[in-house]
């Protein structure tokens, strides 16, 4: 983590690392499928051919005959927004969803927690993009990117309007290439230009503290990424050392990621029975169990007490972890109901390499609760009061008690309120 990183706390995280880490959280996970891909490169299935296709060709005559701009426009583009549209004509909006070829890869490849690009972690806020985070080592950092900072240009391209996924493009890049990105300091009023080398960067995952004046150890979880549950682990094994008799588990704005780190993390508090269930179409559900092989780790936690976290942004695999621990009545879940997004994602390849990614099954929690469209529900409810953010335990260290007190982090504080009782 930068040391220019913001000591009062951390915005609520969106499912977006920029340049670090994936927005859409796909990737291949042991054949298990929350939220990650199964690819199917051959489609056997027959259907009927749509209804009045012929419209759908008498409006594509029209565009390539009289719209204005139609010189400019590809058939690639026309191709690929149709596919677009008809996968948004679901309603499954932001889960279910089409991808080039390029943004397949990118997809593929960033959930290794490696990605080219610049080292920041990105958040929006009043509907600016904003960096949350800068990775410590990473380009960003030694170039003097702050947290606070907002993004305004991108070699010159105004940041204006811009989804995460166009800023993304922008700034990712082969190593060893330059991107100039102009940036608002926090506090300042005019923008200035910062040229980097962008490079390969490792992602820390994990963030761990203690809480100042107690024995709990604050244990943050960004991503279910490849390596997530090693990660927990040694913040384990980091805090019993520094004699943690308490845990905070901290999955607020983690968007998810592979199942099978969602297994081995829920692994790590769990000795027996599901972590969640899959259900098809059919309403047919497959239990998915405790990964016996965490059972070292599990019989060390396994008398400490506590807590989760969790708010409006945690999601898919976090919801996971929140709900098998919550049903296990292991840990109580403190925060604001989560984001609701337990599909399972099957990818169909195209034959170009594009990729239609289509919901295709639910998971529930072991107890059988459905959490597509509802999420999970708090056992205590507690929301961040205006301006309020959550602290990033690396913060900790540096903090003594009546200082976190008035942080303003009132979801921590009713963590350590139930821990210390």
């Amino acid at each position: 983590m930068s040391s220019n990183a913001p000591t009062h706390g951390r915005p609520s995280r969106l499912p977006l690392v920029l340049s670090i880490l994936a927005a859409v959280m796909i990737a291949f996970a042991g054949g298990m499928v929350v939220d990650h891909l199964v690819v199917s490169a051959q489609q056997t299935a027959q259907t009927q051919p749509l209804k009045d296709f012929s419209v759908y060709e008498q409006a594509l005559q029209d565009i390539r005959e009289y719209y204005v701009g139609s010189s400019s426009i590809t058939d690639q583009q026309l191709l690929y927004g149709s596919i677009s549209g008809m996968v948004d004509a679901l309603g499954d909006t932001g889960h279910s969803r089409f991808l080039t070829p390029q943004e397949y890869q990118q997809e593929v490849s960033q959930l290794s927690g490696t990605v080219a690009g610049i080292g920041v972690l990105m958040t929006q806020t009043n509907g600016e993009l904003v960096v949350q985070r800068v990775i410590a080592g990473s380009p960003a950092a030694g170039a003097g990117v702050l947290a606070g900072d907002q993004i305004t240009a991108v070699n010159g391209t105004s940041t204006s309007g811009m989804t995460f996924d166009q800023l993304a493009a922008l700034i990712r890049g082969n190593p060893g290439t330059q991107v100039t990105i102009s940036v608002i300091h926090p506090g300042a009023t005019t923008s200035v230009d910062i040229t980097m080398t962008r490079a390969t960067v490792a992602t820390p995952i994990v963030d761990w503290g203690m809480v100042p004046g107690t024995h709990i150890a604050d244990i943050a979880l960004y991503e279910f990424d490849d390596g997530a549950a090693d990660q927990v682990k040694q913040a384990i094994d980091g805090a019993k050392l520094q004699g943690a008799t308490a845990i905070v588990l901290d999955l607020r704005g983690n968007p998810g990621g592979l199942a099978d780190q969602a297994v081995s993390v829920a692994s790590e508090f769990l000795s027996t029975g599901n972590v969640y269930l899959e259900q098809d179409a059919s309403g047919n559900r497959t239990p998915v169990t405790v990964d016996t092989s965490w059972a070292s780790t599990e019989a060390e936690t396994a008398g400490l007490p506590m807590v989760v976290l969790v708010d409006h942004d945690t999601a898919s695999a976090a919801e996971i972890v929140a709900g098998a621990l919550q049903d296990s009545a292991r840990a109580r879940i403190v925060g604001l109901t989560t984001v609701g997004t337990g599909t399972v994602l099957q990818a169909f390849q195209l034959s170009d390499g594009s990729v239609v990614l289509l919901g295709v099954a639910d998971w529930l929690t072991p107890s059988g609760h459905l959490i597509f469209g509802k999420g999970i529900t708090p056992d205590q409810t507690v929301a961040l009061a205006s301006g309020a953010a959550p602290i990033d335990p690396i913060n900790l260290s540096g903090m003594t008690a009546a200082t976190l007190q008035s942080s303003g982090d009132a979801q921590l504080l009713a963590a350590i309120t139930d821990l210390s009782q």
